[in-house]
């Protein structure tokens, strides 16, 4: 008798607790701005969020989660190359299947201006102005220098390459490790950079500094920018030309790797978010972008991710960048790609 009364009661606080969850789950859908539709949930379109990356998860995950808990918005992401991504854009012009473009360096973002909304961020004002679009078809996100890293194993204090001219010295055949610049958008910022820096303080020509640059290579080109570290952390390389933020993330497990930033001084080129033109969710879009450049993302940017702030409080005592002409690199991009491919076959 105790047994079927145990039962009974069991089997009623089960029924109970079956019929409050699905009354919680229904207030939480409706919560968030789901509606019922022929026994599915489906989202109210006011909040949702397409959002197209060039960032890996490391960087975009904890910004797309906070952005969510902060406002409600449900975010899609999707992930690729930043040519892809860009190509993708432009390819569903007529009908954007993605609201905002999150990553990709600035001079990218610039050459597929005719995709994007113009829009002036509201903090504006905050942001680090150098490489602003004059057009708003880009808002800065983060600031990414291009340094010298190096195996300390292999090289000692007294023979680093401290200039950017010193990497064309004969001492360093073979020894190099770098991206094809066709692969790599920070491979192509690093020999713009050479060429914008070097012909200015050294008056060297583009073919001097291709030409030298490239014997220095021993026709030696990695398909990826990730394998420069690779190359100089296992010493089949001594020194190699990448970004700053992944050299600072491969020093926390790799204590013989080390960076050091020339002293002609180096480009920070930044990478942007740009909302695409015509998109379905554009009033998200804009708080995304708005998001993006907020004090505690970029607060983020250098406690978590190895990346720099583009706001202008952040950038005390840095003495170490160059100004990178963007519009000439734009407008050079095609050329030398070209005489770089011709040169580096005239030298196999």
């Amino acid at each position: 008798m105790e047994t079927s009364i145990k039962n009974y009661f069991n089997r009623i606080f089960g029924q109970m607790l079956l019929i409050t969850c699905v009354v919680f789950a229904g207030l939480f859908l409706s919560a968030c701005g789901k509606k019922e539709e022929d026994g599915d949930f489906l989202l109210e379109e006011d909040d949702k969020l397409v959002v197209y990356t060039s960032h890996k998860e490391e960087i975009y995950g904890p910004i797309v989660r906070e952005f969510e808990d902060r406002t409600g918005i449900w975010v899609e992401v999707i992930a690729g190359g930043t040519n892809e991504m860009l190509d993708r854009i432009r390819q569903e012009k007529e009908n954007p299947a993605g609201d905002i473009m999150f990553g990709g360096g600035v001079d990218s973002l610039q050459v597929y201006a005719d995709c994007f909304e113009a829009y002036r961020s509201e903090k504006s004002d905050q942001l680090n102005d150098a490489y602003s679009s004059s057009t708003d078809s880009y808002t800065v996100f983060s600031r990414l220098p291009i340094v010298i890293c190096y195996n300390s194993k292999l090289v000692n204090d007294a023979s680093l390459p401290r200039s950017w001219v010193y990497i064309l010295n004969d001492y360093w055949k073979g020894k190099i490790a770098f991206a094809s610049p066709e692969n790599s958008g920070s491979s192509y910022t690093a020999i713009e950079s050479l060429i914008q820096i070097l012909s200015e303080d050294y008056g060297l020509t583009e073919d001097e500094i291709m030409n030298r640059f490239l014997d220095n290579l021993d026709n030696d080109l990695l398909e990826k920018s990730g394998a420069v570290l690779d190359r100089v952390i296992s010493g089949e390389k001594m020194i190699g030309i990448c970004l700053e933020e992944a050299a600072l993330k491969a020093m926390k497990t790799n204590p013989d790797l080390g960076i050091l930033y020339p002293q002609e001084g180096t480009t920070a080129l930044p990478d942007g978010t740009a909302i695409i033109k015509n998109a379905r969710h554009m009033d998200n879009a804009r708080l995304f972008l708005e998001f993006s450049v907020c004090e505690d993302v970029q607060k983020l940017l250098g406690d978590r991710m190895y990346r720099r702030s583009v706001r202008v409080e952040n950038a005390n005592g840095e003495n170490f960048e160059r100004f990178y002409d963007i519009d000439r690199s734009i407008a050079d991009r095609q050329r030398i790609l070209e005489r770089f491919n011709y040169i580096k076959k005239e030298t196999e």
